[in-house]
């Protein structure tokens, strides 16, 4: 099951990005020196950075996402027969260590029998698409923020550090990809450091995708 969810998550997400890439101008067909640094047991590591709100291009789920789910813009809704399965849809830009805009991320969230999974599908012009699949805990951010004295439809602000995913084994996977990162795997780790909430429920704050990775023998 999850394997279908992940391939599912890549074709939609291949498809809104290649839509995205026409549709925004801020998309930069120069390629961008990769910030990539070297691990010591040969790998490579790179990290990249979203930023809430401005980095948002559209945003939707079902209420059991939480805050994360609320709809951007806020006239997007689920079509009425996916109303009630338990998903979310997050369509980003992406930036590297420097915060220039090097392309763009869709992160489909869907419960299954036993867990949540996310898919990550990360585009980059002339480089590639990268793929990433994890756990997360769907209730983690509202729970977290909770405990910070935040209160549904009051704005907030302070200092929130999370690292998404299961509790047990936050890190998730890389899959590979296309061209330069098709020959990759590794793992990856999704932290949110939130900063505010807006009245509305809109966050403000950075999402940070760190990934280690490896030629596949």
């Amino acid at each position: 099951m999850l394997k279908v969810t992940f391939i599912s998550g890549i074709f939609f997400g291949l498809a809104a990005v290649v839509s995205g890439a026409g549709f925004y101008p801020w998309i930069d067909h120069e390629r961008l020196e990769s910030q990539t640094q070297v691990v010591p047991n040969g790998g490579r590591s790179e990290v990249f950075f979203i930023r809430l709100p401005v980095d948002r291009i559209a945003s939707l789920g079902t209420e059991s996402f939480g805050l994360g789910a609320a709809a951007f813009p806020a006239a997007l809704a689920l079509p009425e027969s996916l109303g009630t399965e338990p998903m979310q849809i997050d369509h980003f830009k992406v930036r590297d260590t420097g915060g220039n805009v090097i392309g763009v991320a869709s992160r489909h969230t869907v419960d299954l029998p036993d867990s949540t999974a996310v898919t990550w599908s990360l585009s980059f012009p002339s480089r590639g698409a990268l793929w990433l699949v994890g756990r997360i805990d769907p209730a983690g951010l509202d729970s977290a923020m909770a405990g910070m004295g935040y209160e549904p439809g009051e704005a907030w602000s302070g200092e929130l550090d999370l690292l998404v995913g299961d509790p047990q084994s936050p890190a998730g996977e890389v899959l590979g990809g296309t061209s330069e990162f098709s020959k990759l795997i590794g793992s990856f780790t999704e932290r949110w450091h939130i900063t505010g909430i807006g009245d509305a429920g809109e966050l403000r704050g950075t999402i940070e995708l760190a990934t280690t990775t490896f030629l596949a023998q």
